[in-house]
């Protein structure tokens, strides 16, 4: 039987780890109850054992490529909380390579994954967050608007997902949810952990931090971002100091795409 939860209900996907595991955290800190969509793997369970310490939890675990899905994920949180008060789009990390590096089936699957599954999921939610007057915060990325040759696939779905969130903005505003996209840059995550472990090997120094300080110096940014950044700045969205941003795409990067 149907609850209604007397606490805002957040559905995260990716929120596993990085990002989307630190705006759980941070949300279930601010009073949210949690649905944590994410790849059935040790990562999900161990985040929502931690999380069930701070707040209400569902674990939906799920392979957000099968766009398919996205009805019964979003049924399932309905059914436990009696609401959705907000949908974050986290999920959907994609190869990197350049163009004669990548197979179809590396685009196919990015677009399923980051693409297709966040279109999917805000559409299944969309009835949900009208009737409560919620909010959808996408996670793009700073490569829509900065390309690199060996991330072609992750910042041609972030540009395609910018101009969604501009588009979806409009039926937000007649039908009372508010829209917005965030635009990472380079954030303290496992990812980056593993690019820095190449470029070191690369430059035959093997030296993590002095590659970490020459990719900083190379991108002309202040410092790494971490998870806790973007996060804060989901909590501040949802809040009603940011209920007058709507159709926004907010960079946090560090002054890599310094406003272009």
């Amino acid at each position: 039987m149907t609850n209604l939860s007397q606490k805002p209900v957040a559905m995260i996907t990716g929120g596993s780890q990085g990002i989307g595991r630190e705006t759980a955290r941070t949300l279930a800190a601010r009073g949210y109850a949690l649905a944590v969509a994410a790849l059935d793997t040790p990562h999900l369970s161990d985040a929502v054992a931690e999380l069930a310490t701070l707040t209400d939890v569902l674990a939906l675990p799920a392979d957000l490529a099968d766009a398919a899905a996205a009805p019964d994920l979003v049924g399932q949180v309905v059914a436990r909380f009696g609401r959705l008060d907000a949908l974050i789009n986290c999920a959907g990390a994609t190869r990197r390579g350049t163009l004669l590096d990548l197979a179809d089936g590396d685009w196919q699957h990015g677009f399923a994954v980051k693409f297709f599954g966040t279109i999917a999921l805000t559409r299944a939610a969309w009835p949900h967050l009208a009737e409560a007057k919620g909010s959808v915060i996408t996670i793009a990325g700073a490569l829509a608007h900065s390309p690199s040759e060996s991330s072609l696939i992750g910042g041609t779905i972030c540009a395609a997902l910018l101009n969604f969130n501009k588009g979806l903005a409009e039926t937000g505003r007649r039908d009372g949810v508010r829209v917005n996209a965030i635009n990472p840059g380079w954030i303290d995550t496992g990812r980056l952990d593993s690019l820095l472990q190449q470029r070191a090997r690369d430059a035959g120094h093997g030296d993590l931090d002095r590659a970490g300080r020459e990719m900083i110096a190379d991108l002309r940014i202040t410092r790494f971002g971490q998870p806790g950044d973007v996060a804060g700045l989901i909590a501040f969205l949802l809040s009603e100091a940011g209920s007058f941003i709507h159709g926004a795409a907010i960079d946090i990067d560090g002054g890599m795409t310094k406003g272009l």
